[in-house]
């Protein structure tokens, strides 16, 4: 193997590593300030009804790509929580549209704080990249992005 083939050998053992990294961060239980901590699976599915308001179990479970019974678990901690609440579809009775309550709102406030972290985070790394750095990094990754949902 030669040094260029090394080093972008080298680059992707990095780039595991900070995915290893941002996975067991992003997975911690944390407080959101809710008086107790919400999981990965609470936080993105709370996510998922706060920006799709109205959305039904099914269409849920597709956006999260888990099964009907799976999201009904985890909606079920959330309405035990008192973060999220079922309501019957005016068009459809059989139908139950999700909506989240204030304390709801708390949380999803608090995890876009999280997120906000994170950009600055990554702004603060590019730094005073040069800008066809910053755009070779973000071809690249969105490039990455495209492979990996193959």
């Amino acid at each position: 193997m030669n040094n260029d083939e090394l080093l972008k050998e080298e680059i992707s053992n990095h780039l595991l590593d900070v995915f290893k990294a941002f996975n067991k961060q992003d997975r911690k239980n944390r407080d959101y300030g809710v008086d107790e901590p919400l999981f990965h699976s609470e936080v993105y599915t709370l996510n998922e009804i706060r920006e799709h308001e109205g959305i039904h179990i099914t269409a849920l479970a597709e956006r999260c790509g888990v099964t009907k019974g799976a999201i009904s678990q985890v909606l079920k901690k959330l309405e035990q929580k008192g973060l999220v609440t079922k309501e019957k579809d005016a068009r459809n009775q059989s139908r139950l549209m999700l909506k989240v309550t204030p304390k709801g709102e708390v949380a999803y406030a608090r995890h876009l704080d999280y997120q906000n972290q994170f950009k600055a985070m990554v702004v603060q790394v590019l730094g005073n990249a040069p800008d066809d750095q910053v755009k070779f990094m973000k071809d690249f990754l969105m490039t990455l992005e495209k492979q990996l949902d193959k």
